[in-house]
């Protein structure tokens, strides 16, 4: 089968025939999305953090096709992957966040992913059918975790910043919405803003790159939420001011950033800091049906595998507006 290997570190995917998967429970795949996370493993970003085995198979947002019946899965169904396997005995395993598992075992970082003809998954369990386009749904297996989990408790009346304007951060923009949050979004890209806005942006902030973000507010406007879906020390660096009494700041974004927050700020204030990464296969179940009522749409790029390295050099240069999706 082809497969785009990830081989070295800071290189091109290499496009090769490999030998498919012939033990366990095999998936066709029908779709695969790049994300950010990708570019991070591949050119290095998390080389010190996170231990990846060269030669591997990247990509872990998948939506797949059963080509064989087993348990409840029969022959012909869709599925989404969730991608994170641990080891349903730790206090995380328990309550269902297996991303928080000291030995999880990761699709496409860990175990061979999506960025392939055939997938092979250890377990059913993992698995959600699903109905609909594969390039629209294949976002939701992260993204859409990871949007629903950054937006949870957030609601009626409440206001909120959104810092970035990747996939994740328009598809959260969207459950806000729905959610009947105010949502202020702010980028460095005219052209995915304007689009936010369409999507139902309340209000879009243009900065550039490396100035700061509260230049452009309003000193006596405050959020009850800032959601920061890019990470970095630039867009970390003044939101704590910008949040209202009881506030609270969630980082979603990993482009390595450092906070610096005054101590009495936080108590003073009241303010609360949330790491947010990924979320639960109980999340993936709820994305989709905000997806099948119609709350959320999805705006995707398709790429051939062949043309993986295509997609990547896109991304980088921020040229993807959504989500770039692999087709085998």
């Amino acid at each position: 089968m082809l497969a785009a290997v990830f081989r070295e570190f800071g290189k091109p995917l290499s496009l090769e025939e490999v030998k498919e998967p012939s033990n366990g429970l095999i998936l066709k795949v029908l779709a695969t999305g790049l994300c950010h996370g990708d570019l991070h493993l591949i050119m290095g970003d998390w080389k010190y953090d996170l231990k990846i085995e060269t030669p591997i198979i990247l990509g872990h947002e998948i939506i797949a096709e059963v080509i064989k019946s087993w348990g409840d899965f029969k022959e012909g169904d869709k599925v989404l992957v969730y991608n994170s396997i641990g080891c349903n005995n730790c206090k995380h395993c328990k309550i269902g966040n297996y991303q928080y598992c000291e030995r999880v075992k990761v699709l496409g970082l860990h175990l061979n992913g999506g960025f392939a003809e055939y997938l092979q998954v250890p377990t059913e369990k993992i698995l959600l059918k699903v109905e609909g386009n594969p390039l629209e749904l294949a976002p939701l297996a992260d993204a859409g975790i990871t949007a629903y989990n950054s937006v949870k408790g957030i609601g009626e009346n409440d206001n909120v910043l959104i810092v970035g304007t990747g996939a994740v951060a328009i598809i959260g923009l969207q459950i806000l919405k729905t959610n009947g949050a105010k949502v202020t979004l702010v980028g460095k890209n005219w052209n995915k803003l304007w689009k936010a806005k369409e999507l139902g942006a309340d209000d879009i902030i243009y900065v550039r790159e490396n100035e700061p973000i509260s230049s452009k507010i309003d000193p006596n406007t405050k959020f009850d939420y800032i959601i920061d879906y890019v990470g970095t020390s630039n867009s970390l660096s003044d939101l704590p001011w910008l949040l209202d009494r009881e506030g609270e700041l969630r980082i979603v974004g990993e482009f390595g950033g450092i906070i610096s927050i005054p101590e009495q700020l936080i108590v003073l204030r009241g303010l609360k800091i949330r790491g947010v990464l990924y979320g639960s296969f109980n999340d993936l179940k709820s994305v989709y049906e905000l997806y099948k009522k119609g709350k959320i749409r999805i705006p995707v790029t398709p790429y051939r595998l062949e043309d993986i390295n295509t997609a990547i050099r896109s991304l980088m240069e921020g040229k993807i507006f959504g989500r770039a999706v692999i087709v085998p």
